[in-house]
């Protein structure tokens, strides 16, 4: 399936669109905090330069149908909430893998969990995913309760999930059937 660039989603709080250039400052900004990157498999650009790249392999793989890749914006006053992406397995037919980030100025206000949540029923209604899966570092007990909520279930611990400047980072992966999934269950 492949949607048009202009394809929106709206929560109560949000709109999620397609990523721009517009968003490269805000990007940028969030890698400046402490931390940030230490979970993300991705390190953080020494330039906004550096973002233009990422950006185009994003909206390639959005035309393709690959990948959806989601800016989260307030849709109060359209501030830069942080990001949101689903991905298709390339081995295994009607899986999807997702992964998220919040800026650090917008953490803990329950944004990113109704952006899942909006992201499953995508997956689940729009691209007809039969599972939709989510790895996290073991220590982000932010996105770990983000998953939770929206009533994902633990599959296995992965003791060397991704290298990470030189050491292993130990993740879990979660997941959710479609059989499981009601647009009602997840809270906000």
């Amino acid at each position: 399936m492949n949607l048009p660039r202009t394809h929106r989603i709206y929560t109560p709080r949000c709109i999620l669109r397609c990523p721009n250039e517009e968003d490269i400052p805000h990007v940028f900004s969030a890698t400046r905090f402490q931390g940030f990157n230490h979970g993300l498999l991705w390190d953080a650009p020494k330039s906004m330069d550096e973002l233009y790249e990422p950006l185009q392999r994003n909206l390639q793989a959005w035309d393709s149908g690959s990948a959806y890749s989601f800016t989260i914006e307030s849709v109060n006053t359209n501030v830069f909430i942080g990001r949101v992406v689903i991905v298709k397995n390339k081995e295994v037919d009607g899986i999807w893998k997702i992964g998220y980030w919040t800026h650090p100025e917008r953490q803990s206000k329950g944004y990113m969990t109704e952006a899942v949540g909006a992201i499953l029923e995508f997956g689940f209604t729009v691209l007809g995913a039969k599972q939709i899966e989510a790895f996290y570092a073991v220590w982000n007990t932010a996105s770990e309760k983000v998953l939770k909520k929206n009533n994902f279930k633990f599959v296995r611990h992965v003791p060397q999930g991704f290298l990470k400047y030189g050491e292993w980072v130990e993740e879990n992966l979660l997941a959710i059937e479609r059989t499981d999934w009601n647009s009602k269950n997840f809270q906000v």
